[in-house]
This record gives C-alpha cells, structure tokens and sequence, in this order.
C-alpha cells in the first residue's frame, strides 16, 4: 500500500519539451483563461497545475507551470 494516498499510480511521463519553451498555443490558452476568470486567472491555472502534479502528469505540469510564469509577469 502507497504511504501517499494522494499520488496517482500511474506512471509519470517525462515531458518531450524542455518547460521553458513556448508552444504557440500558449497565447491562446491565456487569452481563454483571461476572458474566463479575469484577474483571477493566474489562481485558475496554478489550481490547475496543482492538480496535474497530484494526478502525477508531468507533462500538463509544466505547461500549466510555463502559463503561471507567463500570467505572473
């Protein structure tokens, strides 16, 4: 039995991508999340990068990580 209940079991998946390269969806992503939740989106994607990194998704991970740098400058 897993002492972390919270971790997923299954396999982590290792980003083809370093996290510091945009992706040109980028953009379009904080544009969407922006008109959604305003001055708040920046909360919506780390709540959303949080729970990529609790399901164990690596690759989602980062790019929510890449948008929250991208959102908090």
């Amino acid at each position: 039995m897993s002492r972390n209940p919270v971790r997923s079991k299954r396999p982590k998946v290792t980003s083809p991508q370093p996290a510091a390269q945009a992706d040109t969806g980028d953009d379009a992503i904080i544009d969407q999340a922006q008109a959604l939740y305003g001055s708040d989106a920046a909360t919506a994607v780390a709540y959303c990068g949080l729970d990529a990194w609790f399901e164990g998704e690596e690759v989602e991970f980062r790019l929510f990580a890449r948008l929250f740098r991208r959102l908090m400058n």
